[in-house]
């Protein structure tokens, strides 16, 4: 273990995460922000407090054993500016598909395995993903501080990659680092999801493009694009693509995250292939976006038994 200061950002947050931070001050440094600053401005208040290597971390993560022991082992061995882990909810080569829905103790039982598996492996990438993300002392005090002109979240990580890779520093995933993420909590929250989610996206992929004079690949999202998704997993099913299904669906999922529908129809594939746990999941996750969606009642039922 090394020393290290505890830097807990409350980021104009009105559900009791203030009061529960000051709970713990006699062991970490909390930091209030008078209304919600984005994912950039929560990060830089924390940022005036830091020092030494910097650990970004997203309040909806689970962390498990050993997993920033391998960030800074990586980091440091291989002379980086930048680590990450891989995840079950990321943008990116940093996602491991399949794992969409785990408890804490399945998710610190996929990391010990992936850590048998992948030990001391890592990947050079051109980006990294901000939901948790390990920076090296001396690019932290070259590139400073994150852009804010990148409204509410969305496209700052990459900014900010864009400038740790000018300077010629590396960036890696740590391929034996696994961080399980709930993902989108707080922009749910906050009313960005589906079409606004897009929306506020493609309006930082703008800013990114303008401030970098690059054009990048518009990926498809919306309902139209989910429609497309679950016709091409049906397809799939139809030639007894099993697989192909299953990923035709996370993108649908990915395309419209508030749709039930794709939920549904990969839970009845598990449910299929006997893996009631997971299928009991994925229809909870239907339910709680339309429980008036057709069957769905019968189907959480078969999942639980008699």
């Amino acid at each position: 273990r090394w020393p290290h200061r505890l830097i807990l950002v409350d980021n104009g947050s009105t559900v009791g995460v203030g009061e529960y931070f000051e709970s713990l001050s006699d062991r970490a440094t909390v930091v209030h922000t008078e209304e919600n600053l984005g994912f950039s401005g929560g990060v830089n208040a924390g940022l005036l407090h830091a020092s030494g290597h910097v650990l970004l971390l997203n309040s909806d993560t689970l962390v498990t054993p050993h997993w920033l022991t391998r960030l800074v082992q990586v980091l440091e061995a291989e002379g980086l500016g930048m680590t990450g882990p891989v995840s079950n909810r990321v943008a990116g080569p940093q996602q491991l598909d399949g794992l969409e829905q785990m408890s804490s103790e399945e998710a610190v039982d996929f990391a010990l395995q992936r850590a048998t598996t992948h030990s001391g492996q890592h990947t050079l990438v051109n980006r990294l993903v901000g939901f948790c993300m390990l920076i090296h002392r001396d690019v932290a005090t070259a590139v400073g501080t994150f852009d804010e002109r990148f409204e509410t979240g969305n496209f700052e990580d990459d900014d900010y990659c864009t400038r740790v890779r000018q300077l010629g520093h590396g960036l890696a995933i740590v391929e034996d680092s696994f961080v399980y993420h709930h993902g989108g909590r707080t922009m749910a929250a906050m009313g960005l999801s589906g079409t606004a989610y897009h929306e506020l996206m493609e309006r930082n992929r703008q800013r990114y493009e303008a401030k970098w004079r690059v054009t990048l690949p518009r990926e498809q999202f919306g309902t139209e694009a989910r429609e497309a998704h679950q016709a091409a997993a049906q397809a799939a099913l139809d030639r007894g693509d099993a697989q192909g299904a299953i990923a035709a669906l996370q993108e649908a999922i990915a395309a419209e995250p508030e749709a039930a529908g794709p939920y549904r129809d990969l839970g009845l594939i598990l449910l299929g292939a006997g893996q009631q746990a997971l299928a009991r999941k994925c229809f909870q996750q239907a339910w709680d976006r339309d429980v008036d969606l057709d069957g769905l009642a019968d189907l959480i039922q078969r999942c639980d038994g008699p």
